[in-house]
């Protein structure tokens, strides 16, 4: 068996496809942890668009109810038509059990739909809420399918460049994962876009103190959306895994919570 190789593209477009990975994505403010928030607030599914109000018009058309809607416009409010924003502390009091949402983000959202595009189907969800959990569960699979590993940092303004709070939690899900494949005995090579990640999780005092200091954090501090900050930089507070699955020809992508979760 080939050793398990781990890498982090910093941005989307990054990703490398031969051979296909897992992926890992990460938009740690806000996107990826909104969607472990909602999951964990019994949301059913996710779906992931472009288009908030297209979508939920198809929906409507199809006589399905019990859809929210959660999507922000670029500088990171609230959008026309949402229910609520992107906002863990939006979330944590809206009523999203048992409800699908309509989701869409500035960069998290479209890096989704970047991967898709490239041909990768094996996507999982990532953040400082989940880091062990996702990271476990991944280095398992990878493990049982011979695949490779590629953390996927969102980025910011559209996918198009680097964010230090991606770049950071990248850091820490290496953490993981290489404790959890040295768990299973398995032998595995970082690239150096990991070593850089990790790295980074050396320059600062803490989590709080990187994420404030991204690009990310000063968009928080702009909106007045502050408390965002801590709450995003909570560390394994949740064993949900939101996985990614497409239907019809990629034009729907569903965020769901996997059932199994596995500790090695």
């Amino acid at each position: 068996m080939n050793p398990l190789t781990f890498e982090v593209a910093f941005i989307p477009k990054e990703v490398r496809t031969d051979p296909i990975p897992i992926c890992v994505v990460i938009d740690v403010i806000r996107a990826s942890t909104s969607m472990v928030t909602m999951l964990e607030k019994g949301c059913s599914e996710i779906i992931l668009t472009s288009d908030e109000k297209e979508t939920y018009e198809k929906f409507q058309v199809q006589g399905i109810e019990d859809i929210l809607i959660c999507s922000e416009n670029d500088d990171g409010t609230a959008a026309e038509f949402a229910d609520f924003s992107p906002s863990i502390s939006s979330i944590r009091q809206a009523s999203v059990k048992g409800k699908k949402v309509i989701f869409r983000t500035t960069n998290g959202t479209r890096a989704a739909q970047t991967l898709w595009k490239q041909g990768i189907n094996g996507i999982f969800i990532g953040c400082m809420h989940n880091a062990e959990a996702v990271m476990n569960e991944v280095v398992q699979q990878a493990a049982k399918s011979q695949k490779n590993i590629t953390i996927v940092c969102s980025g910011r303004e559209r996918g198009e460049i680097p964010t230090t709070d991606d770049v950071y939690t990248a850091g820490i899900l290496m953490k993981y994962a290489r404790m959890a494949a040295d768990r299973l005995g398995l032998t595995y090579v970082l690239k150096d876009s990991a070593k850089i990640a990790e790295h980074v999780n050396h320059v600062y005092e803490d989590t709080v103190d990187a994420f404030s200091d991204s690009g990310s954090g000063e968009t928080m501090r702009r909106i007045q959306s502050t408390l965002d900050i801590a709450l995003c930089s909570k560390e394994n507070v949740s064993n949900l895994i939101p996985f990614i699955e497409f239907s019809g020809e990629g034009e729907t992508i569903i965020a769901k919570k996997l059932e199994r979760v596995i500790n090695p």
